[in-house]
């Protein structure tokens, strides 16, 4: 059975992914060979989306609407290299959190 929660997860990862998808496999397949994009993109997603959420808004239970609006903007002011910067720390911690989980 489909929790509500699991959808609503589902949208943000979906709208991370509308907004942020093309960035995130640029910069792993430039800086992180050790990530598999076809095995590991949807948990990357995940990790990047849930880790945003939280540094946005405080929680994981934003509105969606919200959260698409934030990233919208994000991505359309001229402030690429922050947010490269921010995606790649995220995927450096994606991989110290796998590692530490094997």
């Amino acid at each position: 059975m489909v929790r509500e929660t699991d959808i609503i997860y589902a949208d943000y990862i979906n709208i991370t992914d509308v907004y942020l998808g093309d960035l995130i496999e640029d910069i792993v397949m430039k800086h992180y060979e050790d990530i598999d994009l076809s095995d590991e993109y949807g948990e990357l997603l995940e990790y990047i989306s849930m880790n945003l959420l939280e540094g946005f808004f405080g929680t994981r239970d934003a509105d969606p609407i919200k959260y698409e609006r934030t990233l919208r903007r994000i991505v359309n002011n001229k402030n690429k290299a922050i947010l490269t910067n921010v995606i790649s720390y995220l995927i450096s911690k994606y991989i110290e959190d796998r590692e530490r989980l094997r």
